[in-house]
Formats: structure tokens, sequence, C-alpha cells
């Protein structure tokens, strides 16, 4: 495994015979859903971390897009794309299933719907959005209701019932850099917890799951490396 972020002079590192590979970096949410669902399932796998900025020769050979995330199973194929790698894990490894059939359709409109909030996420973090944060926070608190709506429906503290579900796992990424978004815009938020019982305590039991803490990215280091990337002076393993 590689924890530094290899960049265009490193050599691949070599592959273990048996073993899945996710291409990654660490603080990307798309990657973090994979390392997420890779945890929770608890399936053999090593990360190679990808300088984004300089990516190395031979990545581009793995996949000529050259994105992360990227996984290569243990038999060889190719899986890109976060939300196809994770439909993709969840059907090659059943156990911990994270669809249920009765609520599956559902929550891939769900899915769909908080595209919308990482749009307005990524929209802020590369400088698209420069409109007061609180304007911000209030179309994003628009955006989760729905959500909110569900769970108080689903009357379960996570989306998958009684523990954690794909819903839950694929949009934890965006919940868990929150925090960042204040600390970029160097403005308070003015979010109204009151207003999301449900979401609210479903972060909280979310934050407690092992394997969420065991793949953290603090909102501070997250909300640094944007600044990093924004003055082009960006080190992805000096955080």
């Amino acid at each position: 495994m590689s924890s530094l972020h290899l960049g265009p002079n490193s050599e691949k590192p070599p592959e273990v015979k048996g073993q899945a590979r996710l291409y990654s970096m660490k603080y990307c949410p798309f990657s973090h859903r994979i390392r997420l669902i890779l945890s929770y399932k608890k399936i053999p796998h090593d990360i190679v971390n990808i300088n984004i900025q300089n990516k190395p020769k031979w990545f581009f050979e793995i996949y000529p897009e050259g994105k992360v995330p990227t996984f290569v199973d243990a038999d060889g194929k190719v899986v890109v794309d976060s939300l196809a790698i994770a439909n993709y894990l969840d059907e090659k490894y059943p156990e911990l299933p994270l669809y249920h059939e009765e609520t599956k359709a559902r929550d891939l409109e769900l899915l769909d719907h908080f595209s919308k909030v990482v749009n307005v996420f990524s929209n802020c973090i590369h400088g698209k959005d420069n409109r007061p944060l609180n304007e911000i926070i209030a179309e994003i608190s628009t955006l989760l209701v729905p959500l909110e709506n569900e769970l108080k429906a689903r009357g379960n503290v996570y989306f998958g019932g009684t523990q954690p579900g794909m819903l839950d796992i694929l949009m934890w990424p965006w919940v868990e850099r929150r925090k960042s978004l204040s600390i970029i815009y160097e403005q308070p938020k003015n979010f109204k917890d009151g207003n999301f019982q449900h979401l609210m305590k479903w972060m909280q039991e979310m934050k407690q799951q092992p394997f969420v803490l065991e793949n953290e990215c603090s909102s501070e280091n997250f909300a640094q490396l944007v600044k990093d990337l924004k003055r082009g002076d960006v080190d992805f393993d000096r955080l």
C-alpha cells in the first residue's frame, strides 16, 4: 500500500496476487465512498494514492482518463466511477448487503437527489459560487428536506434500517466535510439543526461506526487542501 500520493516519477507498486486495489486520493470524497464500503464489507484490498495534479504515467495505462477512484479487482477487472464501483462491490461481495429490495428504487432516487447537494458543494470548493455562505446553506437545507422526511418516514436511525446501507454510505463523505465550507468561505454558517432532528441523529450514529472512524477525513484538513489547491501550492502528503 502507498500512503504517499504517487507522482510522475514513481514506479507502480507491485500488485498482491489475489487482492483488489483501489487507486484513490486521500481527501477525495468520491474515493472516500469506496474506502468506506471496502472497510464495511471487510474486502481484502490495498490502496494506492495518486497525486491528482501530477499523475504517474503508469496510471493512465490502467485508466486512460486518469481519474480516481479507480478499482481493480483481484481478477484484474477495472471499474471506475464511485457509484458504479459501489454497486459492483455490493453485487460481488453480498455479505452485509447495502440495498433492501423494498427500498432500493427509492434509495436510487434519493442518491440522484443528493447529487444536487454534491454539485452545490463542488461549485463551492472550486470557486464557482460567489454567493454569501448563508445563501448556499439555505439552498443545501432545502435540498436536505426530502432526506429528513424520508428518514422520519422509515422510522430507523439509518436509511439502510438497523445498519447503514448504500444511501447512508454514499452520502457520508460530504456530510463529514460539511464544516469545511465555513472555513473555506471564512464566514459563519447558519444551519438550523433543529429542522433536521432525524438527520442529526443519523449523523451522530454514523460518526460512531468503526468503518467511518477508520476512514475519517476532518473538515479542517479538507478545507486546507482546497485553499492550497486554489493557491497552486498543494502537498497531498503534508496535511
